[in-house]
């Protein structure tokens, strides 16, 4: 079992099983090139939700999973191929906060077994709810989703810099630009509020 553990984390994305996970995407390359970069974008966000410390090569493990299962020939069956991604990227998480505490033994020390089930139900709140906004993302349009992706990204002077950058893309006075990313994260709060009632 160990050996067959490390063969998978010594696997390295090559050129035919990136091909291979591209048309997966998308049959034409360069829509495939972008779901592609919208995928790892959104994966990055997903790990940074929750306090990843590596969201980055997170995201880079969840993209080599799923592009070595499409070698060994599994496919994949979901209507949006996104999903099955988070789904890996569940994984990903899950066994690095699994590694965490072998890692510092100290956060035993102040173990609560009495808020054990607190903290539980909060975990739980948290995932349903980014497991909503999850969903809700992918029902906006790309160009939206990159937008407010893209307009949240980074912290202080590094957001400004991509409000920027994004302004002048879009040919936007920072305004207006603020004004859309408003609309659409009502429209993103409203969605998640339904999906939490229902």
């Amino acid at each position: 079992m160990e050996s067959r553990t490390g063969l998978k984390k010594d696997w390295v994305l090559t050129q035919d099983a990136l091909k291979s996970l591209l048309a997966c995407l998308d049959p034409d390359q360069e829509r495939a090139g972008q779901k592609y970069e919208d995928i790892r974008r959104a994966l990055i966000t997903f790990f940074e939700c929750r306090r990843s410390s590596s969201p980055e090569d997170h995201a880079d493990e969840t993209i080599n999973r799923v592009a070595r299962r499409l070698s060994e020939g599994k496919e994949i069956y979901v209507e949006n191929p996104a999903s099955y991604f988070y789904g890996v990227a569940r994984n990903v998480l899950k066994e690095h906060w699994e590694s965490v505490p072998a890692a510092s033994g100290r956060l035993e020390l102040s173990h609560d077994p009495s808020r054990d089930d607190e903290r539980q139900s909060e975990r739980e709140q948290r995932e349903r709810r980014l497991e909503c906004l999850e969903q809700c993302l992918q029902r906006l349009i790309a160009q939206d989703r990159e937008l407010i992706g893209t307009y949240y990204q980074g912290e202080t002077s590094v957001k400004i810099q991509n409000r920027k950058s994004l302004a002048e893309k879009l040919g936007l006075p920072l305004n207006a630009l603020r004004l859309r990313a408003l609309r659409i994260r009502e429209k993103l709060e409203d969605c998640v509020e339904r999906c939490l009632s229902g």
